[in-house]
């Protein structure tokens, strides 16, 4: 998909053919052929179709690469197989490529322009006269999470009322990431404003990548309003009392469970691990396809994170009070075992669940249960392919019996590149004003389901639309969210790994619970004995 297309970009046409439930279910199915294909390659190989020209540089290496290919596989040499792919062959093949590529996209343009009812182009081209912008453009770097979707749908009302443009770059999770240290060793930034997850506050303060705001926010106080941020959000975009960015969007991992088979049943939600897993259990129905739980089972990082927040579903932080690992530990074996308990009632394929997939077999009644971010409330609310819409109960993350109760948040906040040069001032008015209470819930209209202020939280309309705003803010009030269940360090990332792929094994059957709390601990030494890169 062309996410360039004028009148209608990438993003758009793919949301409204998603809404056709025969082109969904497909594109779950292409979507997961699709991560086979990719991880035969290294992330830094994925080439996009539309490169800006200050990105240009950083492909070369790769051109010799591909090159290396192509002559691997020429007309009239041995492909890998053992096949020989003759010009012939190889002509067949574009030509059956080309064929079945055209059918494709003409069927899915007939079913597009009957299925899609164009909406009248009601936002007004030309800029607010008075804008602050004056004309110019604010070039941003985010996520594609769900305040990217509302971000991406007004990007052109958030330019005229800023009597400006609006450019944003829309990427992956770990390229996000990744780009945001490459565009830090230029010396001008090509961005204005950068999304960061808040377990980079750490690597990024300490690396110097972003500029701290104390001094811009303090001047701007008065308008900006930090006291309405939920005080955890607005405290996790900092590192060493310097404030590196404000919220956008919050993410605590809340329990979505079925309310109307809760009801049904007599059930109440469970507050606690022994309480989910009874419910889990009684809920569970193979032969309908019907199973009690889903989370976060696949290896690596989608594992890693989820063990980080069972650790904190049984009181035990991944670190000590020195900032040493804190794996191997009693409350720690108890969180695996809990791990370990859930196989039964999880779905066969739980191994290789991950973010994405949570929700969408929720949406279609395959779970009961699922650990899943308020902010994706709309996977299931909204999409009219959802089998849930109307019956979902959002409830905070169930605790050991004899822990506190807390629930893991993490926060997507907006930040401005140290090396922005002399667009400083630009930059910071358009993230403060981008931030505001009154952008704020304009955002939450066009579909961001995480809001971090308390104003907006609580709007009687959007509450009602959003659910986990209700949830989310009564948490926040109580104290039951906090982030150190995932420690804003710079080896974040890596220990991370450690626990989805040495719990991985465990839930494989090829370690005990104490002996993949030893190794993991084991590899955590190490890591956290080497300088930080």
């Amino acid at each position: 998909m062309d996410c360039q297309m004028p009148v209608m970009d990438g993003y758009a046409t793919t949301a409204a053919l998603r809404r056709q439930p025969a082109l969904r279910d497909l594109a779950h199915e292409v979507a997961r052929e699709l991560d086979h294909a990719l991880a035969a390659l290294s992330r830094s190989e994925r080439i996009s179709a539309y490169c800006p020209p200050h990105h240009a540089q950083r492909l070369r290496p790769f051109e010799r690469r591909i090159a290396n290919v192509g002559q691997r596989t020429a007309p009239g040499q041995a492909a890998r197989g053992g096949h020989e792919l003759g010009d012939n062959s190889m002509s067949k093949r574009i030509v059956y490529t080309i064929a079945f590529g055209a059918t494709a996209l003409v069927v899915l343009a007939v079913l597009f322009v009957g299925a899609y009812k164009r909406q009248p182009d009601v936002l007004p081209a030309a800029p607010v006269e008075d804008g602050f912008l004056h004309g110019q453009t604010v070039r941003m770097l985010i996520v594609g999470d769900p305040f990217s979707i509302a971000l991406r749908a007004g990007t052109r009302e958030l330019g005229r009322r800023a009597g400006g443009s609006v450019e944003i770059e829309v990427v992956g999770y770990d390229d996000v990431r990744r780009l945001t240290q490459l565009n830090a060793r230029d010396q001008r930034s090509a961005y204005d404003i950068v999304s960061f997850d808040s377990v980079w506050a750490g690597e990024y303060g300490a690396a110097g990548l972003l500029l701290p705001l104390n001094d811009l926010i303090k001047a701007s106080a008065a308008t900006l309003r930090p006291e309405d941020f939920l005080e955890i959000a607005y405290r996790q975009a900092q590192f060493k009392g310097q404030q590196l960015g404000l919220p956008i969007q919050p993410h605590p991992e809340l329990l979505w469970v079925r309310r109307d088979l809760f009801d049904k049943a007599g059930v109440a939600a469970p507050l606690t691990t022994d309480e989910l897993l009874a419910a889990a259990k009684r809920f569970t129905q193979p032969a309908q396809g019907q199973f009690g739980i889903c989370w976060n089972g696949q290896r690596g990082q989608a594992l890693g994170q989820q063990m980080a927040h069972f650790y904190a579903a049984f009181g035990q932080p991944l670190l000590d009070a020195g900032g040493r690992p804190a794996l191997n530990t009693p409350r720690g074996i108890a969180a695996a075992r809990f791990a370990q308990s859930l196989l039964p009632f999880s779905p066969p394929d739980i191994l290789n669940m991950a973010w994405d997939h949570r929700p969408v077999r929720f949406a279609k009644g395959g779970c009961v249960m699922t650990y899943e971010w308020a902010a994706r409330s709309y996977l299931v609310e909204e999409d009219p392919g959802s089998q849930v819409i109307g019956r979902v109960g959002y409830e905070a993350a169930p605790h050991a019996p004899d822990a506190k109760p807390i629930t893991s948040i993490g926060t997507w906040s907006l930040g401005i590149p140290a090396n922005i040069g002399a667009r400083r001032d630009v930059a910071w008015q358009f993230l403060a004003w981008l931030t505001s209470s009154d952008i704020e819930r304009w955002l939450a209209q066009q579909g961001n389901g995480g809001m971090p202020r308390y104003s907006v939280m609580r709007d009687p309309a959007l509450a009602q639309r959003y659910p986990a705003f209700k949830t989310v803010a009564r948490l926040g009030s109580a104290g039951q969210l906090d982030d150190w269940m995932r420690p804003a360090v710079p080896q974040w990332s890596a220990l991370a790994d450690i626990l989805g792929t040495v719990y991985h094994d465990m839930l494989r059957g090829e370690l005990t619970p104490e002996q993949a709390a030893a190794r993991a601990q084991q590899q955590a030494e190490v890591l956290f004995s080497a300088p930080p890169k």
